[in-house]
């Protein structure tokens, strides 16, 4: 028997995007806390299902490390799932806000700017945005 071999230039992208899908099917939290970090649900009117890499993507432009992605992306998936919004906090102070509205996510971030992020299409431009 021959044995299937696969190569990809991402290859540390796959597996990132690889262990977040089984982290989401296999774990389900409501609260994370982390090296400082916290997941809190927020109530929000929409909820949206992010794949594995919209939660990368979202989680990237708002300044997380693979690691961290790797640590606190199921939270994530599942509070857009559950809530429509999460906020990640650290040490009380609340560092990024992510919220559904429609297919989009809005990504509100206390030092990197905000951000619009659509399921299905990508990102948007996100001038009109108000800090």
């Amino acid at each position: 028997m021959k044995s299937i071999r696969y190569e990809s230039r991402n290859g540390g992208v796959n597996i990132v995007l690889l262990l977040l899908a089984l982290l989401a099917s296999g774990v389900v939290g409501c609260m994370h806390h982390s090296r400082g970090f916290e997941v809190v649900p927020v109530s929000n009117r929409y909820v949206l299902a992010l794949s594995s890499d919209d939660v990368v993507q979202v989680m990237r432009r708002a300044g997380f490390s693979d690691n961290q992605i790797l640590e606190l992306g199921t939270d994530v998936h599942d509070g857009m799932l559950e809530s429509g919004a999460v906020q990640i906090k650290v040490d009380d102070k609340v560092e990024v806000v992510f919220a559904a509205n429609g297919d989009d996510v809005y990504i509100g971030t206390r030092l990197r700017g905000n951000f619009i992020y659509n399921v299905k299409t990508g990102w948007r431009r996100s001038d009109n945005i108000s800090p």
